[in-house]
């Protein structure tokens, strides 16, 4: 059989693919059911073998289309990362933005809390279910991150219970590490020559629709229910806009946290989290620090350029016109040379730590020997052994924010749950793929330095 096929791996090796291999000719009687299982077995193939597809090919040889899957494994389900839910929606462990149907009714009721009220809570990380490969052999899963939560802008964690409460009263902005509390500044109707620009150190809520040309400033969370023309919206928390952004290809809007729209049409959005539009992304320049998606409605992207650095997710991407259409996934290239600087250091530290440790004790000793100890001496040490160690700390931490960068590189992705259209380009980091006919239902990921278009 190896004369005549290939088996390809992919996916951690939880897939595997048959390829007939395109310059020799077949003979159909010595390729059996019996011969083609047991050669696959000889590869060390044992687990999810799929029997029907290759009997499938023995009895087709002739013409069937290869490459085909003749087994595929479990891929690992990686633990969810800690978060802060809100206090109201504590109760439920439903956080999948993809999955979830925007309400703008809820977006637009801003939760009013007063001094001393919990406001959420952090979940811990989870762990998660390990996989296993084509061969039988285990994916071992990795725990969800934990999340540092910080004290925002008038509220308190609590490490104890895990709860984040009001220090003052006002309306809530959440971020995914922390949450502030912020007075809040309204219009009624749309911004016009009578409101002027609006800058304001709280929350923004407008109920009408902001024209082309006005300026929104806001240091909390942004709501518009209208629409947005070609405005300039800048907001450190959150923008929510029910009425969708018809942008012209002007303006610009800019949040720390996450942007939601009812759609984006010729806009220029940047958040520093998650972009979700719920119709459709149209000749829009998107940019994400988390996700994009858009996978309510038509859920379709098509034209312009998205960049996320986690996930884009779309029902579909590109169109039947063949619209030139740029998806990119940003990658957070790890600087390797520091790594290796850093546990040269930390090895140090220790190092250091531990001849501190000794000293200290060698004169505690020495004390009990002549009932009189040097406390200035003591106290030195104490203290640079305090600065050693969180000097330690930091640098583990930064370790481990290098091995996350790591497994994000080979994390981000693009799923398609319809349509992926030709005149689609993709990239991932500085690989580059266009598509060049139309996948149904597909996965894109970066593999062995290639992009691979897989069938979900």
């Amino acid at each position: 059989m190896d004369q005549w096929f290939t088996i390809k791996f992919l996916e951690k090796d939880t897939i595997a693919i048959l390829v007939k291999k395109s310059d020799v000719e077949i003979n159909p009687e010595e390729v059996t059911y019996d011969r083609l299982a047991a050669w696959i077995n000889s590869k060390g193939i044992k687990q999810g073998i799929q029997s029907e597809v290759i009997r499938e090919i023995a009895g087709n040889i002739e013409i069937i289309h290869s490459p085909l899957e003749i087994a595929k494994g479990i891929l690992p389900v990686h633990g969810e990362p800690a978060k802060l839910i809100p206090a109201a929606e504590a109760h439920s462990l439903i956080n999948n933005p993809e999955n979830d149907k925007v309400d703008f009714k809820r977006l637009f009721t801003i939760p009013t809390v007063s001094f001393g009220q919990l406001i959420a809570r952090k979940r811990k990380a989870s762990d998660g279910t390990p996989g296993i490969t084509v061969f039988g052999e285990t994916i071992p899963a990795k725990r969800g991150k934990d999340l540092k939560v910080k004290n925002g802008e008038n509220t308190v964690f609590n490490e104890e219970n895990l709860g984040v409460y009001a220090a003052a009263s006002g309306e809530v902005s959440y971020r995914s590490n922390c949450v502030n509390v912020y007075p809040v500044y309204k219009v009624d109707g749309d911004l016009s020559l009578k409101t002027g620009h609006i800058d304001f150190v709280g929350n923004v809520h407008v109920t009408g629709d902001v024209p082309s040309g006005f300026k929104i400033n806001a240091q909390g969370d942004v709501r518009i229910e209208g629409l947005v023309e070609a405005a300039e919206i800048v907001a450190g928390g959150n923008i929510v806009v029910g009425g969708g952004v018809l942008g012209q290809g002007k303006g610009l809007i800019r949040c720390g946290g996450n942007f939601t729209s009812l759609y984006i049409n010729q806009g220029n959005i940047m958040a520093g989290e998650n972009i979700e539009a719920v119709q459709s992304i149209l000749h829009s320049y998107c940019e994400a620090g988390k996700s994009i998606i858009c996978v309510n409605g038509k859920g379709n992207i098509a034209g312009g350029t998205c960049i996320a650095q986690n996930m884009i997710t779309a029902n579909e991407i590109g169109n039947e016109t063949y619209s030139k259409t740029l998806i990119y996934m940003k990658l957070q290239e790890p600087q390797l040379n520091q790594v290796f600087i850093d546990d040269e250091k930390i090895n140090e530290l220790q190092t250091n730590l531990e001849k501190l440790q000794q000293l200290k004790d060698a004169l505690i000793r020495q004390a009990g020997n002549s009932n009189r100890i040097d406390q200035a001496t003591v106290g030195k040490i104490d203290n640079t052994i305090n600065q050693t160690s969180a000097k330690l700390s930091e640098l583990y931490t930064e370790k481990n924010n290098f091995a996350a960068i790591k497994d994000q590189s080979n994390s981000s992705h693009v799923i398609i749950k319809g349509t992926l259209h030709p005149n689609v380009e993709i990239s991932i980091g500085k690989y580059k793929r266009r598509v060049q006919s139309p996948f149904q239902s597909a996965k894109v990921y970066m593999e062995e330095k290639e992009i691979i278009i897989n069938s979900l």
